[in-house]
């Protein structure tokens, strides 16, 4: 699949071995890895200096062109027309101010660039497990809404053609993930994600006891393998910046 992805990634953008590349939310360098790998320039920013550091890791004694940077999205720290590509892979659905954002990356790619979105549910509530759903409803009972708090792919794909950029979009693949209860239970334990950030501090610890609670009566194996579905769909956005 990552070789897909990033042969996907690399048609959309019309890369070439000058092509720069831009991600924000660039965490662990899921998305970056493969393509730093084969040698571009690529740039980073994340508010986490946890999770750019496991990428940092990755990389250790290896060369490379990544430079990665502390940053807040919607207040990138570069001129403009800085970059050729900019990839935005699940994250604009994470930042309650998307539009900013989606304005801060047309203002650093170059008139000739090209933005890559990864499509995220068209609703502001989906979910890909049962684990997951339960989650929301134990926020939900604590008066949290647990929704995505920023642009989800209508969304995006209508500001993009709002502004004239020609669309093309493409399915790069269909994947079926298996996990165990444990493994996805280490997730709320672990708070990794920033939609668990959000949560209070003083709802957080209960509503993962009850989490686990529940869990434990609906899933008395914790090794039991829990199957979920995904697509991966990209669309990138010709003549946007220009």
């Amino acid at each position: 699949m990552s070789e897909r992805l990033t042969s996907g990634i690399l048609r959309l953008g019309q890369a070439t071995p000058d092509t720069t590349f831009f991600e924000p939310g660039i965490g662990t360098g899921r998305i970056a890895l493969p393509i730093v790998e084969r040698g571009y320039v690529y740039t980073g920013v994340d508010i986490s200096e946890a999770m750019m550091d496991k990428l940092r890791q990755k990389l250790e004694g290896k060369a490379h062109r990544l430079t990665l940077i502390n940053a807040d999205t919607t207040e990138l720290p570069f001129g403009a027309n800085a970059f050729d590509v900019a990839i935005a892979p699940h994250i604009l659905h994470l930042i309650p101010n998307w539009q900013t954002a989606m304005d801060e990356l047309r203002r650093v790619l170059k008139s000739i660039g090209v933005f890559i979105y990864f499509h995220h549910p068209t609703n502001k509530t989906a979910t890909r497990d049962a684990i997951g759903r339960q989650w929301r409803q134990i926020l939900a009972g604590y008066g949290y809404d647990s929704g995505f708090t920023g642009g989800v792919t209508e969304d995006v794909l209508g500001r993009l053609q709002e502004q004239g950029a020609e669309l093309e979009t493409v399915m790069v693949a269909e994947l079926s993930r298996e996990s165990t209860v444990d493994s996805l239970m280490r997730v709320y334990r672990d708070r990794i994600y920033s939609n668990m950030w959000r949560v209070p501090d003083n709802i957080y610890p209960q509503a993962l006891a009850d989490l686990e609670d529940w869990a434990v009566q609906e899933f008395p194996d914790p090794n039991q393998p829990i199957t979920s579905q995904d697509t991966i769909t990209l669309t990138a956005a010709y003549h946007w910046a220009g």
